[in-house]
């Protein structure tokens, strides 16, 4: 016989916080529950009160995934409440639990609480479970009643919790051995539902074809319509296709066929348009190389590609390495300037043969974990499945015209150059000395009367608070707004539409990994009760799966990781296996078998009717004091306040080197809630221990170049609060000395929550990004009155020297043509 040891006292946990459907408010008065019961038969019935009490709570664990939590139950003839206390370890099993689902006792940790007020949860609770006695049958039969606040939890939440309970009680007294991470969650008909009923995307696209073959096509229906304005410049489509034909000419000769890799060092231009097609009519895949980047990164994406030639110009071929020469083993180089006349003595027809559409059509390199550039490789028929199904859904056609807004090396770039123009539409590209203006997008979207936004959020942002600012003209021509990869504020669309009312704004989630898009929520009007966009649900010939750590779907509500399926997975990282096989992996569970997932490490959870809501990310889940923290959910709770339209949560350590939480919040506009506003609120949704110790209110949260929330440049706090030192870098400023000095140095603190300006401080050296930077120069040119570029910001420049050249310029404009100055 094992002997067992008397374990020391519990010590106290938090309550259990089940997914709600609508946001916790602190300091809601107590509040008659609302009920739903089971009926419990058979050997389920017959179970023992603790082993039905620790099945309920393995079920708590499962939906929380809270590894130590506290709820209240009522069993026995007197209902009589015991708050029950529960640690979950590895190997856990059901059996452990329900021992742990003992009466009161000082190994236990738990309490009887019989008191007067029997049909209330605990104060502490949410909900509360009742076990009623077996009613006097043949057969046994006992009801299960589960009491819980109305205002949190729809009765379709409680009754599929219920649900969740019968399968996994009925599992653990099969499989007592089992550990309650491998208990069965859910029955036949929600497995059923959750993977093939939400998943039945199948649409019949013309995705059996090539990325340049739509454009093809197009060329030979309106030869002399319009693919491309640039510089007030229309280039046709036939103009366009015919470079093309005669670029893919020259790369077959220097042996590009299907797979092979081509570097395309071009800006937003026509020329990548045709360096693009022509690559991808060649048959091989083009890889995009930005010009502004080190010659190093260059160089290791040239070689991490494989690339065996490279088209630029003269002009943005700096950084590229060196071109091949007689016997040396770089890439070719073919510069589109000087190259011109010989190109176009090539044939202007299309070569024969080329790619088919489970071939590499592109290479894009995203940030890696170990800072060298991951090579993903997308397929033709992914990338053409995504496009067919956007224009088809939104009709987009010949009439509408996108601003080319995204860089090349971002995959939504794809869909302005070769989206639009599968659709016979028209590329509008800035001019390249204001492509980071709003202003310019202004202008731009006024005088070609743009119809289609295609954005990271950021950008739209910019866009919108320009106009917003300045009066200018509101866009009416824009009639579809679709933005992806990133979280997209819960104000934006209210305030877009209040610029373009007719406009269909669409909130698009996916992965590079997956072909731009895979999940799409079109926002008819948004919801004072939510925290965030919804993340949609998957595209056409696209499937979803929230999965646990096992690898098993979760029920509705629960949060799990991100997989995506379908026609849109790319064949994995270039030459890099074991990379792959970390992301990519084929899939059997219930009715799906041999599915081939890409974990995007997304923490999701699905509605009551599929829809999903992105609540993070798994790599944003951080351990304090043994503790697992997911970032993500306090970021939803500071987002919750009426006062906070973006929220970010970072773990930080302060000047003892203790890690502790941080939260930043972006204000709704003309609000300006407290810090210590902003934490309160915070500590009535959440434990302790998940509280921010440090709340920073921001005018922004930094971005990267591609409009993401770039977290390493979040600020530190100021001495005092963790991560200290922020008030200490500002020793020794010198303060500015002159009034546009001063007014300078106050922008650029409100677009960068950094250490103090002086006139000495660079924006760029001080933690300023390109968008802040556009930010800034609306602000710089509203508050004067002139019009200075954003490059004014760069090189170096100085609160100082940016003071001057204002200041030359007001000078300027106040003397008149004749020299006199105007009194």
């Amino acid at each position: 016989m094992t002997a067992h040891t008397t374990p020391p006292p519990l010590p106290a946990a938090p309550p259990a916080l089940l997914p709600a459907d609508r946001p916790r408010q602190p300091g809601l008065p107590p509040a008659p529950p609302a009920c739903e019961r089971l009926v419990l038969e058979g050997s389920s019935a017959a179970a023992e009160d603790p082993a039905l009490l620790g099945a309920f709570a393995a079920v708590l664990h499962r939906f929380t995934q809270q590894d130590a939590f506290a709820w209240s139950a009522r069993t026995g003839a007197r209902a009589a409440r015991v708050r029950l206390h529960h640690r979950v370890a590895s190997g856990t099993t059901a059996a452990d639990l329900a021992r742990a689902a003992t009466p009161a006792g000082p190994a236990s940790g738990n309490e009887v609480q019989d008191g007067p007020d029997a049909g209330q949860p605990h104060s502490a609770d949410e909900f509360e479970l009742v076990l009623h006695p077996c009613a006097p049958s043949p057969e046994p039969r006992r009801t299960v009643e589960l009491r819980y606040d109305a205002r949190l939890f729809d009765a379709a939440t409680a009754r599929r919790l219920l649900g969740s309970y019968r399968t996994l009680l009925d599992d653990a007294l099969a499989r007592p051995d089992t550990p309650v991470t491998g208990l069965r969650l859910l029955g036949p008909d929600e497995l059923h539902r959750i993977l093939v009923e939400w998943n039945d995307t199948a649409a019949a696209l013309p995705r059996d074809s090539c990325l340049h073959t739509a454009f093809e096509q197009r060329a030979l229906l309106s030869p002399k319509a319009p693919a491309v304005i640039e510089g007030g410049r229309e280039h046709g489509y036939d103009e366009i296709d015919t470079a093309a034909n005669r670029l893919a000419h020259r790369l077959r000769g220097l042996g590009i066929g299907p797979d092979a890799r081509v570097g395309v060092c071009l800006d937003r231009s026509t020329d990548l348009l045709v360096a693009v097609l022509g690559v991808l009519k060649a048959g091989g895949a083009y890889v995009p190389l930005d010009p502004d980047y080190p010659g190093a990164r260059l160089a290791a994406m040239v070689a991490g590609s494989s690339c065996s030639v490279v088209v630029s110009r003269g002009d943005l071929a700096g950084n590229l390495p060196a071109a091949r020469g007689a016997g040396e083993a770089g890439p070719e180089l073919v510069l589109l300037d000087r190259d011109g006349a010989a190109l176009d003595a090539l044939p202007a027809h299309a070569p024969e043969g080329g790619a088919g559409p489970d071939d590499l059509a592109y290479v894009i390199h995203t940030s890696g974990s170990t800072g060298a550039p991951k090579p993903i490789a997308l397929r033709h028929r992914g990338v053409v499945n995504n496009i067919a199904d956007l224009n088809t859904r939104f009709g987009v056609g010949p009439e509408d015209r996108v601003l080319a807004l995204s860089s090349p090396s971002f995959d939504m770039s794809v869909y302005e150059f070769l989206g639009l123009t599968a659709a016979g539409g028209t590329v509008v590209v800035p001019d390249p000395a204001r492509t980071r203006d709003p202003g310019h997008w202004a202008e731009l979207l006024a005088a070609h009367r743009i119809t289609v936004w295609n954005s990271a959020p950021a950008l739209l942002e910019l866009a919108v608070d320009h106009l917003e600012v300045t009066g200018a003209a509101a866009p009416g021509s824009l009639r579809l707004a679709l933005l992806g990869g990133d979280w997209i504020p819960v104000s934006l669309p209210d305030r877009v539409r209040r610029l373009a009312p007719g406009l269909r704004f669409v909130a698009l989630g996916g992965a590079t990994e997956a072909s731009i898009h895979s999940t799409l929520y079109e926002v008819a009007e948004t919801s004072p009760r939510w925290t965030s966009i919804p993340y949609g649900r998957p595209m056409a010939n696209q499937r979803t799966y929230i999965l646990d750590a096992e690898s098993r779907p979760v029920p509705p509500g629960v949060p799990g990781e991100l997989h995506l399926a379908g026609d849109g997975l790319a064949r994995g990282y270039l030459d890099q296996p074991e990379r792959t096989a970390e992301r990519f992996f084929d899939w059997s569970f219930g009715e799906v078998a041999g599915e081939r997932l890409y974990r995007t490490g997304d923490i999701a959870r699905f509605g009551h009717d599929g829809l999903i809501e992105l609540l993070g990310r798994s790599d944003f889940q951080v351990k304090l004091n043994g503790l697992r923290i997911e970032l993500g959910d306090i970021e939803a709770a500071l987002r919750g306040h009426e006062s906070v339209r973006e929220a970010v949560v970072a773990a930080r350590e302060d000047a003892a080197g203790t890690r502790r939480l941080v939260g930043y919040a972006v204000p709704v506009p003309g609000r300006s809630p407290a810090p210590a506003e902003l934490r309160e609120h915070a500590a009535g949704l959440l434990p302790p221990f998940m509280v921010p110790g440090a709340v920073l209110v921001l005018d922004r949260l930094p971005l990267t170049p591609n409009g993401k929330v770039d977290r390493r440049a979040l600020p530190a706090p100021e001495d005092g609060e963790p991560g200290g030192g922020a008030a200490a870098e500002a020793a020794g400023v010198v303060p500015p000395s002159t009034a546009t000095e001063r007014k300078i140095a106050e922008i650029l603190s409100e677009v960068l929550p950094a250490p103090r300006f002086g006139a000495d401080s660079d924006f760029f050296a001080s933690g300023g990004n390109s968008l802040q930077a556009v930010r800034a120069v609306t602000r710089i040119n509203k508050h004067f009155g002139i019009k200075v570029n954003v490059r004014l910001l760069y090189g170096g420049n100085t609160v100082a020297a940016i003071a001057s050249a204002v200041d030359r310029q007001l000078s300027a404009a106040r003397t008149p043509p004749n020299g006199e100055r105007t009194p």
